[in-house]
């Protein structure tokens, strides 16, 4: 795997669109106080110079800015892609560690994180309590909620097919799919509890459908005032893309 490219001097702060889902979360955004980047494994959008400007200019919007990335999460897709335990760990911790350190050499091309800020693996954070206890709310949900449920499965079959599978995609294999993004919806819903600041604005680069149906209303799971939701990407660039 590529490591991503050279980092641009940090020198100019780069310009990025902020569209933020709803008013609620338009009113997080206004605050400025924490911001949440989930980094996708895979994804060739996450390189160091994007990162770089990404990250540089977070931190100067943001109180504090924490990166998660999802390495335990990651099992399961290589799981319902059918690996056995020990590939799909294999495979999630290599391609985990390659974009950790791409997010390390982003930050310290822009001077370092603050003290305030931090950069966590998925796994670390497993044991927090406003973690687990958002984990178990949304598991509830996904049992109760039609919508959410093949939303998260609809979203999951694509991560199979672009990581190049093309057989029959059983209940079972989407279901152990779909633990990806089941461990990732406690960022939408509770972030600024996980890291205990008073409001956090979970952000990507494009449209996701299963944070959309959240913050729209339509699912049993809420997010609560202080969590929010926004399209964040360099100025210019279409959101859908990458």
């Amino acid at each position: 795997m590529p490591d991503g490219g050279s980092a641009p001097p940090p020198s100019r702060r780069a310009s990025f669109t902020v569209e933020p889902f709803t008013d609620a979360c338009h009113a997080v955004w206004e605050q400025r106080r924490h911001a949440v980047l989930g980094v996708s494994p895979g994804n060739g959008y996450f390189n160091v110079a994007l990162l770089t400007e990404l990250l540089g200019w977070a931190c100067g919007e943001f109180a504090r800015v924490d990166v998660v990335v999802p390495d335990s999460a990651l099992e399961h897709t290589y799981l319902a892609l059918g690996y056995d335990l020990r590939r799909a760990a294999k495979k999630a911790r290599g391609e985990t560690n390659v974009l950790r350190n791409r997010v390390v050499r982003a930050w310290e091309a822009g001077g370092g994180p603050r003290a305030s800020d931090g950069l966590h693996r998925m796994s670390e954070l497993a044991s927090n309590a406003a973690y687990r206890a958002g984990l178990a709310e949304c598991e509830r949900a996904l049992g109760e909620d039609d919508l959410l449920w093949e939303t998260c499965a609809e979203m999951s079959r694509d991560v199979l097919a672009a990581r190049g599978h093309d057989g029959p995609l059983t209940t079972e294999r989407v279901e152990r799919a779909m633990r990806y993004l089941t461990a990732e919806l406690p960022f939408f819903l509770a972030s600024a509890d996980i890291f205990g600041v008073p409001s956090s604005l979970n952000f990507y680069h494009r449209r996701l459908p299963l944070a959309e149906v959240v913050f729209a209303g339509k699912s049993v799971l809420q997010a609560p005032p202080a969590q929010g939701y926004a399209t964040i990407r360099p100025a210019g660039r279409d959101p859908d893309r990458a």
